[in-house]
């Protein structure tokens, strides 16, 4: 009978994977709505930014856990970025998502306004890759 190995659950992986897929994917899914004019993908990019929005807290949580058991909380130039840009990411995130759900229509009207929105989008995906490539450098 084989015995399997009981490996601890790592909520911070787990969380910031997720998160860090929800934003490109919403920024291609973006994309290609200005692009075709597709409705369906304008809503699939809002709800990937629902979700990824969810997960930011439980990821930066558990990240801060992480730093003070696995690190004994100690602070380097990496540490200090992933706090900053962690709170930047949020800060971004959720201005889009209230945005959003206060002006629906802000990727539909003509004008400046769905620009910015896009751009605010590649911003927060843009943060999160940053993240995660802080993040890779202790794996």
């Amino acid at each position: 009978m084989m015995k399997l190995n009981k490996a601890p659950i790592h909520a911070h992986h787990i969380g910031s994977h997720f998160t860090s897929a929800m934003f490109p994917v919403a920024s291609l899914l973006l994309t290609i709505f200005a692009i075709t004019g597709d409705s369906s993908l304008e809503s699939a990019a809002f709800y990937c930014q629902i979700f990824g929005l969810a997960a930011i807290p439980l990821t930066y949580i558990s990240g801060a856990y992480d730093w003070k058991t696995r690190f004994s909380g100690r602070r380097t130039r990496i540490f200090d970025h992933k706090l900053v840009f962690g709170v930047i990411f949020l800060v971004i995130a959720t201005g889009l998502v209230i945005a959003r759900i206060y002006w629906p229509m802000i990727m539909f009207e003509p004008g400046m306004a769905k620009w910015a929105y896009l751009l605010f989008l590649y911003a927060a995906t843009g943060t999160a890759v940053y993240l995660g490539h802080l993040g890779s450098k202790f794996i």
